[in-house]
């Protein structure tokens, strides 16, 4: 046996349909929801939680700027490190009508970024990531990323990770830093 077997995945996935899962490795921190049924391997950190809220705050700006500080690198890649970034990650205490609202922003984003997935065979993550960091920089696209910006319509991508990010922040208590959000978010 060359790796050990996720002994405890197994058993956690077993009474949810589907679960939080991450790249150990990448360029962007994107969360996705995988089906229970799908058992990733060791690269990719795995979240037992069906729970949309855990998928909305997780895919925020604090968490992602969260993870960048708690994590390392693989050489210019942010490493995502489940016993530093996950584990350590403040939660915020938050409302039902905060929940429901990051819940519904976090199934939107899951759906939209699949949806465009299906009807675009060549359509990646990272891509869509990439031209999105170009449309919060505002550096133009070149061709290629124009077609990844229609095919992926990264602008409704931005919008739902903008709302995203103010939902979080309301839910931290934070909603006086949305001016230096949007700054961030072009």
């Amino acid at each position: 046996i060359f790796g050990e077997p996720r002994a405890d995945l197994r058993p956690a996935l077993a009474t949810i349909r589907r679960y939080v899962a991450t790249a150990r490795t990448a360029k962007h921190r994107i969360f996705v929801f995988l089906d229970a049924a799908t058992i990733a391997e060791s690269e990719v950190v795995c979240i037992a939680s069906e729970d949309a809220l855990t998928l909305g705050v997780l895919s925020s700006h604090v968490h992602t700027v969260w993870a960048l500080a708690q994590g390392g690198t693989l050489e210019d890649r942010p490493r995502y490190n489940n016993s530093r970034c996950f584990n350590t990650f403040p939660f915020p205490t938050t409302t039902p009508d905060q929940q429901a609202r990051i819940r519904d922003l976090a199934e939107q984003l899951d759906t939209h970024r699949k949806r465009q997935q299906t009807l675009h065979a060549g359509l990646t993550l990272t891509g869509m990531y990439n031209v999105l960091e170009k449309l919060k920089t505002g550096e133009a696209l070149n061709t290629k990323e124009k077609v990844i910006h229609e095919h992926g319509l990264v602008a409704v991508l931005k919008t739902l990770h903008d709302e995203l990010d103010r939902a979080v922040l309301d839910g931290y208590g934070w909603s006086n830093l949305v001016p230096l959000l949007d700054v961030v978010n072009g």
